[in-house]
């Protein structure tokens, strides 16, 4: 499973209902998940960060496996943002969860829902 960005942060803020959390912490123990570097771009640059908040992240990130940007990413990254219109770092993840042929892990439903081929699962509607 490639986790979003927005789905790391309602983990690390606990921010999801209680069968949710459930889930994803038994998803946790028994594979490795995996994000793309983009989100972890996106997680470490934010403005406002503090350095307990960077090493908090970090930490968690440890536990995944980074999806780096290789070439065959980056072929599919121009196609689903010349199909599908995504913004460059959504279609960078989407790419990464659909070479992986892993389901993307995210809330953001409007956007994701759209590519084809990719399995969308929402950190907020897990049940045990």
């Amino acid at each position: 499973m490639v986790w979003d960005t927005n789905s790391i942060i309602f983990f690390l803020q606990d921010l999801r209902p209680k069968p949710s959390k459930d889930f994803l912490l038994n998803e946790l123990r028994r594979n490795k998940p995996k994000f793309s570097i983009i989100t972890e771009i996106e997680l470490l640059s934010w403005k406002k960060l503090s350095e307990s908040e960077a090493k908090l992240i970090s930490g968690f990130l440890f536990n995944f496996y980074r999806v780096e940007l290789s070439e065959e990413i980056k072929e599919a990254t121009i196609q689903v943002r010349r199909t599908h219109g995504l913004k460059v770092p959504d279609a960078i993840i989407a790419a990464s969860a659909l070479i992986l042929n892993q389901p993307l892990l995210t809330h953001n439903l409007k956007d994701f829902k759209l590519v084809k081929g990719l399995e969308v699962l929402d950190p907020m509607s897990f049940e045990v």
